[in-house]
């Protein structure tokens, strides 16, 4: 039997996953649609929108916070480009990538099309997410790069739809199979999917893996050895670790909207800044030792767009220093891009390879920032930036994080709603989180309060 094959059946004897899996989960819906509030309002949301219906069609199947309705395949990519467009959504270190944007989705347009299935769709989340962070762990990072997302979220995606519709092991395993087939594999001169629209293809590798799994029930069949070459894969350790523990408890989720590269210098910035209680002014210069994936990031110092403003430390230092951690929370003002005090503390940022750093990655994403201040000097070395499992944001948080990004795209009474859908949703009733997702975004108190839900 191939390791796709075992893998599926694996999958496919899931019956329920325990109490701290479904509190993890449901924590991850909860970050997948506060990201997608203000993602879908960005022209790369908006694009990917009438993209998708171009592509597609309209259809009955909602577009997340949006009158616009597609078929599932188109509704799935909109959601999807929503929730990873300001890179604030969740991931996981022992995949080097985000699940949320793909799966969480995707499970619940499969519920759009048939609202019988809502009480298993948490479940069929932690399913996608024990597969796609399996299959990412399980890979040598050295010969086959997974730091893209899209190379494995189709696959968790297939997998966890898959097992909520309640397909058979033979379809999830072609599916899985075929779902790596056709992930984004292309040759890339470093990170050249950064700084636009793409983001990893995820959207895109998650609808292609959710056409498969159409293909795989319809009797399409793929290469079921995809996962069996050892020189790219460990198949002992994807299949024995499989159960071992539930992966989405080890999710992290982003305080801000920057490639996560970049979230430990943040967090030394701030601490060092608030102690001293010091001013961007005070700055002369700010050293950065890290790993050697966060050397290879852009990191321009004065960026061209806000998509590459994304992955460059510098730049991202420099806005914190001017304007404070709620100009990350997220990263949308273009006059950012201008802001004098920004480009000053920017241009003040070195960059240095760190062997003790280097040493951590992929299993974390530490850095040692030293600020200048004329004579003296400040070091922090963080870690576990804020958000990893070690260094938690829990429900206050996530909530807290769910009404920042909300509140300048959602009328009073309409934020108020999603976040009662949002409390339901924790206590297990999916069903108002999909009726408010389903609501456009009113644009005004009175239409906030008087705006029809599609029916679910």
């Amino acid at each position: 039997m191939h390791t796709s094959e075992k893998l599926a059946q694996l999958v496919s004897g899931i019956n329920d996953v325990p109490p701290s899996a479904l509190d993890a989960t449901r924590r991850c819906i909860l970050d997948a649609v506060s990201a997608a509030v203000p993602g879908q309002a960005t022209e790369g949301g908006k694009a990917a929108r009438n993209g998708a219906i171009a592509v597609w069609g309209t259809g009955t199947i909602p577009i997340w916070l949006n009158s616009a309705g597609s078929t599932p395949l188109g509704a799935t990519f909109a959601n999807s480009a929503a929730v990873c467009m300001l890179d604030l959504d969740d991931g996981h270190r022992a995949a080097a990538g985000h699940p949320g944007a793909s799966i969480v989705p995707s499970v619940l347009v499969a519920v759009y099309e048939d609202p019988s299935l809502a009480p298993r769709a948490t479940t069929a989340i932690a399913v996608g997410y024990q597969v796609g962070v399996s299959i990412a762990a399980s890979r040598d990072l050295r010969t086959l790069d997974t730091v893209d997302t899209g190379r494995w979220c189709g696959q968790a995606a297939a997998a966890a739809v898959g097992w909520l519709k309640g397909a058979s092991p033979h379809a999830i395993a072609e599916a899985i199979a075929a779902a790596g087939t056709i992930a984004p594999m292309i040759a890339t001169a470093g990170f050249t999917q950064v700084g636009n629209h793409v983001k990893e293809a995820i959207p895109h590798a998650t609808a292609n893996g959710l056409v498969c799994l159409h293909l795989a029930r319809a009797g399409f069949n793929a290469p079921l050895d995809i996962l069996d070459d050892e020189r790219y894969f460990s198949p002992q350790r994807l299949i024995d670790g499989f159960k071992e523990e539930w992966l989405i408890e080890g999710t992290y989720f982003k305080p801000y909207s920057c490639c996560r590269f970049v979230h430990a210098p943040i967090d030394g910035l701030l601490k060092i800044m608030a102690e001293r209680n010091l001013s961007f002014q005070d700055i002369t210069k700010i050293r950065v030792e890290t790993f050697d994936r966060a050397l290879a990031l852009p990191n321009q110092k004065a960026p061209n767009s806000l998509q590459h403003a994304q992955y460059s430390i510098p730049f991202c230092l420099g806005v914190t220093a001017a304007r404070g951690r709620d100009a990350l929370v997220p990263m949308t003002d273009p006059g950012l891009l201008k802001d004098p005090a920004v480009l000053s503390v920017s241009s003040l940022v070195d960059l240095v390879f760190d062997a003790e750093m280097d040493s951590h990655f992929s299993a974390a994403v530490p850095s040692r920032i030293t600020v200048s201040c004329g004579d003296a000097s400040f070091t922090e070395t963080v870690m576990a930036p804020l958000g990893e499992p070690s260094n938690p944001m829990g429900w206050d948080a996530l909530f807290e994080k769910f009404h920042v990004l909300a509140s300048p795209h959602l009328v009073s009474r309409q934020e108020a709603d999603l976040r009662r859908a949002l409390d339901d949703m924790r206590t297990g009733d999916l069903t108002p989180l999909l009726t408010e997702l389903a609501r456009p975004v009113a644009t005004s108190e009175k239409s906030g309060s008087t705006q029809s839900a599609r029916p679910v």
